[in-house]
């Protein structure tokens, strides 16, 4: 009885100590640092700055500095289609903040377009200038950077 106690306890702890020696990890790099870009709306155009940044993801503060309550989408130029983000109503003299991962190099499209309560009162086309963003060749990977979350 001595004895094959003893062979099943060698025999699990050689199954055990074979578990997960042929595994590999995959050392995946992390995304670029994210950019944080100023977007600025007044009554005349939309502007953004730095109006030129690599790939990857993105942060806009805008603030509505305009007389009226306006709203702020991002599109690829040239594309009316649906947009890749867009913020709520920003009142005159707020902020806001939205995030936006474009990975595509080109040109992109930051239109004002009327704030309201109601889809009416948004339809409405804004005589304010949209700004231009160029997106270039993605961003190096933050695995070598310090201090990151």
């Amino acid at each position: 009885m001595r004895r094959t106690t003893y062979v099943a306890v060698t025999v699990t702890i050689l199954v055990v100590a074979g578990c997960g020696g042929g595994t590999q990890f995959a050392n995946k790099p992390r995304p670029p640092v994210p950019i944080n870009l100023s977007v600025y709306v007044n009554d005349t155009r939309v502007s953004v700055s730095p109006d030129s940044v690599g790939a990857g993801q993105i942060m806009f503060f805008v603030t509505n500095q305009a007389s009226t309550t306006e709203s702020l989408t991002i599109r690829p130029a040239g594309n009316p289609g649906q947009p890749l983000a867009s913020t709520g109503p920003i009142n005159p003299q707020a902020t806001a903040q939205v995030t936006v991962d474009l990975q595509q190099p080109g040109e992109y499209t930051l239109a004002a377009g009327r704030g309201g309560r109601d889809q009416a009162a948004r339809a409405g086309i804004s005589p304010i200038l949209p700004g231009r963003l160029h997106i270039g060749k993605p961003r190096p990977s933050a695995s070598n950077t310090l201090l990151l979350p």
